[in-house]
């Protein structure tokens, strides 16, 4: 029974830290492209931004990929953020298994050019 039951309750608590962290990092990439409209596109200041919003969370901001895409926009053009980190489920006497976690959002640009 106890083979069972452990792997089902470490299941749980991984799977629940998993979505998480998945929650966390959709949320930074909403303030994420929020603030690159606000910027008009990829900036040093939203990469720090970026990295300050993942600590606050609790995510390593060094095992975090981030794009932004268009790199540049204009006035009321889409730019989309997305965060990708790599994350590990391990299940004892199951398996272990590499997981990518990726949150995208999508804003506009406010800046007028």
């Amino acid at each position: 029974m106890v083979t069972i039951l452990v792997p089902l309750l470490f299941g749980v608590i991984e799977f629940g830290a998993l979505f998480q962290r998945w929650l966390a990092a959709e949320s930074v990439a909403a303030h994420a492209a929020r603030f690159a409209g606000e910027l008009g596109g990829d900036d040093a200041s939203l990469r720090r931004f970026i990295a300050d919003e993942l600590t606050t969370v609790g995510i390593d901001p060094n095992g975090v990929r981030v794009e932004v895409d268009p790199a540049i926009v204009a006035w009321r053009q889409p730019i989309r953020v997305t965060v990708r980190s790599d994350e590990r489920i391990d299940l004892p006497f199951v398996f272990g298994m590499p997981v990518t976690l990726s949150a995208s959002a999508i804003s506009r640009g406010e800046l007028q050019r």
